[in-house]
């Protein structure tokens, strides 16, 4: 596997019918290509690797097209498909490409989301690979390439065929407005929360897994910081929520 500059589908062509699949991104959501088209949906799929540097560099470009044409709830859906990573591996990736606290589009890892089996299928030849599909499931190009700005990919879908749609601030969005923060990160066996909490409201946190299994939770102690232990925690990504009556935050770390 290499870089971008032969990157395309080995395994269909534009005009082809592509193969369905599902993958779990790391907020453990699940995600059927054929489940989105026979809805009416379009779909941009970014293929790429963790340690892709030309990966990092686009996924901010795309993470504007998924915010600006309305966070996979309007014409298009899109969902990146990691090649051999973990997780944890994919969510760094997020960080790396400074994407991890802006909503960051639906991504699953190739190990613990299934998407290595997508890549096989597909046949991405180098990274990143980005295509689009449409509701009749047929690959309208093999390789949108190179991406110079969000037009470059709002040009690789039919005239009109998608419209821009506002994207309801999500908690992520939240987060980056209410001062919260948790280090270090990636995390051994103790994990430090920060939280701005002026008014002494009263938040729970909860704690889940990539799998969406609930693995802890406790009550906020209205101090600025707060210790939570994680010594019973298996290596992994995991989701913090911290919920209130005026707030509800979210943010994901990792645990060695």
């Amino acid at each position: 596997m290499g870089f971008s500059a032969n990157a395309q589908l080995n395994n269909y062509n534009a005009g082809d019918v592509v193969p369905d699949f599902t993958v779990v991104d790391l907020n453990g959501q699940t995600h059927n290509l054929y489940e989105y088209t026979s809805a009416g949906k379009y779909v941009l799929l970014d293929f790429f690797a963790y340690w892709c540097g030309p990966c990092m560099a686009t996924a901010p470009t795309i993470n504007e097209f998924y915010h600006a044409y309305g966070c996979n709830q309007g014409d298009v859906v899109v969902i990146g498909i990691e090649y051999e990573g973990t997780n944890a591996q994919t969510y760094q990736f997020e960080v790396s490409a400074n994407i991890e606290d802006q909503n960051p589009y639906p991504a699953a890892s190739g190990v613990d989301g299934q998407a290595a089996a997508v890549h096989a299928a597909y046949g991405a030849a180098a990274f990143p690979t980005i295509v689009a599909i449409t509701p009749e499931n047929v690959l309208l190009d093999n390789d949108i390439w190179p991406i110079a700005s969000v037009q470059t990919l709002v040009d690789a879908f039919p005239a009109n065929s998608i419209n821009v749609m506002e994207c309801v601030m999500s908690t992520n969005e939240l987060t980056a407005q209410l001062d919260f923060s948790v280090f270090p990160n990636p995390a051994d066996d103790r994990l430090n929360v920060q939280i701005s909490n002026p008014t002494n409201e009263r938040l729970n946190y909860f704690i889940y897994s990539s799998t969406g299994a609930l693995v802890a939770t406790g009550q906020w102690n209205n101090a600025s910081m707060q210790e939570i232990n994680l010594a019973d925690f298996s290596s992994g990504v995991y989701q913090l929520r911290v919920e209130g009556v005026t707030r509800n935050i979210q943010k994901k770390f990792i645990v060695k």
